[in-house]
């Protein structure tokens, strides 16, 4: 069985929904992506690093920008 699941992202577009209101054909090609896991217990680990993401605009990931070339 497939786990998936689908996040919206953007402000405005994220607004939208709270406000039940549509998001346009353009907003609903970019800006809900939809990800599938194997298990649950890997999507619900997907959802809370999603969850520790919200209200950062950036980040990186040292060890993987640090590594010696």
């Amino acid at each position: 069985m497939k786990y998936t699941l689908k996040i919206i992202f953007g402000k405005e577009q994220v607004s939208k929904i709270y406000n039940n209101e549509t998001l346009t054909d353009d907003e609903l090609r970019h800006n809900i992506k939809e990800y599938s896991f194997n298990s649950e217990a890997e999507k619900i680990a997907f959802i809370n690093g999603i969850n520790e993401a919200i209200g950062w605009t950036e980040c990186c990931i040292p060890e993987l920008e640090l590594r010696e070339g």
